[in-house]
């Protein structure tokens, strides 16, 4: 029985490792795009002078909510005028190439779990969601923005049944609602999408706004390319909850944060980037990134466990123009509250607090986990490259620690002009070019042993008692294996080699909370095991590569 039970979970995880490699696209370059003369994938959709773009005038005034299957088609143009409209569970509302469509007031589309949207624009015609003022008057938060509510699993006490924030959810209603157990939800498709001038709040809370894309427990199985959100009066994009993947995402000109992840979000993110404006910042203090596993900091599970690869966020620090920096801007990346988030081979310049912030200990412990890894990126023209806020570690003591402990490989440079991008900062009416040119450190050689890591319990949801960490992944002659409970249990651990041979096994108790072992390699060849641990007729399972 447990060679039959060890051969089924190899299989399983040779199927996830196989969706892990169809993801991810390796590539010679740190950053978000190829050096030149590569075409670059914000050609010909994406638009950086949307403030001065002649759009044609509102034809439909949507007034109700969408109860059955309805297609918005490319000859009207839709107006979304001052009204929340819900495409409602059941329904699905299908958006034509070249469609465009206007928002106002409280404007806002909001797709509830149970329903979908197939909005699949093309580079030639991409679909706009913009603001309904003129030429010239338009601004942050001229409308609400685009809302998505799936059925995959988040962390939040209220369980399957949380409300989205804005004013826009309430749960005797059923209006509004996210979450559930179905991490391979569907909501339909988002593709070559522009949102522009959206993000605003209607609720007294000034921290509790509607985003640009604002994606609730969506899970894996959602279509998400080509997005680009624009002047938002609040986060670019933010994820609550959830595993959709998502690639080549644009933050234009937001005023708070461009990528912001929370509440057990589990996707992952390759090919973003996203461009600041130092006149603007939101009175949160902006970030590049911003990243918590909740709002209290807690070990509830699924963790916020991200991974973003391959991004350049261009700060507000812009040498060209000179111009002050708003005083509410912050950090490149601001990780904190327990947060997992992993990000490779990215690009962050000119930021005034700093390049990185681990912000409290537990974020910074699972920084020494390598729960949370920072790898083959570059920091150039930061105030401060990072900082360690309320944490004390071993594995940090100073900025050499944290750049280049074991095999992180990260760079600092201290201007942001030695990143040596084309033009990374254009100019506010030109369309900015962030490629490397030749000697660009962004040409150095980026890390993708990433995607053979990391198969855990937010894959097999077996449990949400547990979780299991292996550190150093490649290891060499031995490995620690940390697991986490919130229980006191007895367990087996077993390492199996790809033809599901039984390797070591351990017998030990746990307590709650963090359990760390060192198990001896010593004498296995190079290759792809995988670590599991069996409580209670269940498991939890994370694969290994020995070098």
């Amino acid at each position: 029985m447990r060679r039959l039970i060890l051969f089924v979970l190899f299989c399983l995880n040779i199927v996830h490792l196989e969706a892990q490699v169809d993801f991810w696209e390796e590539t010679s370059f740190i950053g978000a795009f190829a050096t030149s003369p590569t075409p670059r994938w914000t050609d010909d959709w994406c638009e950086f002078n949307p403030q001065y773009k002649i759009y044609p005038t509102t034809t439909v005034n949507i007034t109700a909510n969408i109860t059955t299957n309805t297609t918005w088609t490319n000859t009207n143009v839709y107006h979304l005028n001052n009204s929340i409209i819900y495409v409602k569970p059941g329904a699905t509302l299908t958006i034509e190439p070249g469609t465009i469509i206007r928002g106002s007031g409280k404007g806002t589309l909001v797709i509830e779990r149970g329903a979908k949207i197939f909005a699949q624009g093309t580079a030639n015609q991409p679909i706009v969601f913009t603001s309904n003022a003129n030429p010239g008057l338009r601004n942050y938060g001229d409308w609400g923005g685009v809302v998505i509510c799936g059925a995959a699993k988040h962390n939040l006490i209220a369980g399957s049944n949380a409300i989205v924030e804005g004013g826009i959810g309430n749960v005797s209603t059923q209006t509004g609602v996210h979450g559930g157990n179905n991490d391979d939800d569907s909501s339909g498709v988002f593709s070559y999408v522009r949102i522009e001038f959206c993000g605003i709040s209607l609720t007294p809370d000034p921290n509790s706004e509607i985003n640009g894309l604002s994606l609730y427990s969506v899970g894996r199985k959602t279509k998400i390319d080509h997005v680009q959100v624009s002047y938002s009066g609040d986060d670019s994009f933010e994820w609550f909850g959830g595993t959709v993947d998502a690639k080549y995402l644009v933050a234009f000109r937001g005023l708070d944060d461009d990528f912001d992840t929370d509440n057990g979000f589990r996707g992952r993110v390759q090919f973003a980037c996203a461009i600041r404006d130092s006149r603007f910042a939101d009175q949160s203090g902006s970030n590049g990134f911003e990243s918590d596993n909740d709002a209290n900091g807690s070990y509830r599970m699924p963790a916020t466990r991200p991974t973003f690869s391959n991004v350049t966020i261009i700060g507000p620090i812009n040498p060209q123009n000179g111009d002050t920096v708003n005083t509410n801007y912050r950090r490149a990346l601001h990780l904190r509250r327990n947060t997992k988030l992993s990000v490779y081979n990215s690009i962050f310049v000119g930021f005034p607090s700093a390049g990185f912030l681990l912000d409290g200990r537990n974020t910074a412990a699972n920084y020494c986990l390598d729960t949370l890894a920072f790898r083959s990126n570059i920091i150039a023209g930061c105030n401060f490259d990072w900082r360690l806020s309320n944490a004390d570690t071993l594995c940090i003591g100073s900025t050499n620690d944290f750049i280049n402990r074991g095999m992180l490989t990260n760079d600092t440079l201290h201007l942001s002009e030695e990143i040596e991008l084309i033009n990374p900062f254009g100019n506010y009416n030109s369309d900015p070019d962030l490629r490397p040119a030749t000697g660009s450190l962004a040409l150095g050689t980026p890390y993708f042993d990433f995607i053979y890591s990391s198969i855990g319990i937010d894959d097999y949801e077996e449990s949400t008692n547990f979780e299991l960490n292996v550190f150093p992944n490649p290891a060499f002659d031995y490995v620690s294996v940390n697991i986490h409970s919130v229980v006191n249990s007895s367990l087996i651990l077993i390492i199996t080699d790809a033809q599901y041979k039984v390797i070591r096994s351990i017998c030990t108790e746990i307590k709650e909370g963090d359990n760390l072992m060192n198990v001896n390699l010593a004498g296995l060849s190079t290759g792809l095991y995988f670590i599991s641990f069996y409580f209670d007729n269940k498991s939890v399972h994370q694969k290994l590569l020995i070098k």
